[in-house]
């Protein structure tokens, strides 16, 4: 379910084409991902841009109505994990395992690999129902400064 604001063609048209309960995975540079995956790399250099300016304008477009955190991410990163828990009060969370997470990214409608450099810095978002009263349940916006 798409509101309005990537330039990424790719991502916009996958975006678009997400349907409920679909997964969007959107990684760090360093996450190896499996052969044959829908892979949309945004990244540019190292750190840029960065999975939270990823997740944000993902968000501003698309409705997810949960997520899921690599299950390694509150150890190894635990100010990230502490900063999507923050942006994303209304979304029930959840963690992945490495294993779970590859057989994810097999049949997500796309992996979204960023510039990040961070330590286990992935997180799994699903989609929503394309529903008035699930878009304003789940809705997450961020101004462009947030970004």
């Amino acid at each position: 379910m798409v509101k309005s604001c990537i330039i990424n063609a790719a991502l916009s048209s996958t975006l678009a084409q997400a349907r409920h309960k679909d997964a969007v995975v959107i990684c760090d540079a360093n996450m190896p991902v499996p052969r044959g995956c829908n892979i949309i790399d945004v990244s540019l250099v190292r750190g840029v841009p960065t999975m939270l300016q990823t997740l944000k304008g993902i968000l501003n477009d698309f409705v997810a109505e949960r997520y899921q955190v690599f299950d390694l991410m509150p150890q190894y990163n635990r100010e990230m994990d502490q900063k999507i828990q923050s942006l994303l009060p209304q979304l029930p969370k959840g963690t992945i395992t490495q294993k779970e997470l590859f057989q994810v990214m097999e049949s997500a409608a796309a992996v979204v690999r960023t510039g990040d450099m961070g330590s286990c810095c992935t997180v799994v978002l699903y989609s929503a129902s394309g529903m008035d009263k699930y878009v304003s349940q789940f809705n997450c916006q961020f101004q462009e400064g947030e970004l």
